[in-house]
C-alpha cells in the first residue's frame, strides 16, 4: 500500500439483483434496497485509487427474507454502443 487516503466502497451481490449485482451502492441505497429484495450480500472494501490496493473489511447479508424474481434485464450503455 502506498500510504495515500483510502476510499471505502460497498458492493451488492445477489441473484435477486439481476444485472445490477456487483455494483457499488451508497449506504442510503442499501437501506432502501433492504425492503425491496429478499436477500443480497454486501461486501465493504477499502481501495487506494493511486496504487489500486484493495482489501475487503467486512461482508454481511441484508434483505427482508421474501424471495423475488430478478428484475427484467434492461439495455445498458454497453448494449447500445458496444
Amino acid at each position: 500500500m502506498c500510504g495515500k487516503p483510502l476510499l471505502t466502497l460497498s458492493y451488492a451481490f445477489g441473484e435477486q439483483l439481476g444485472q445490477y449485482s456487483g455494483r457499488i451502492k451508497s449506504t442510503a441505497e442499501l437501506d432502501e434496497m433492504q425492503s425491496n429484495f429478499g436477500e443480497y450480500l454486501v461486501r465493504v472494501v477499502e481501495v487506494c485509487t493511486s496504487c489500486r490496493w484493495n482489501f475487503m473489511i467486512r461482508s454481511f447479508v441484508l434483505g427482508d427474507g421474501v424471495y423475488r424474481r430478478p428484475p427484467r434485464r434492461q439495455k445498458t450503455v454497453e448494449d447500445i454502443y458496444g
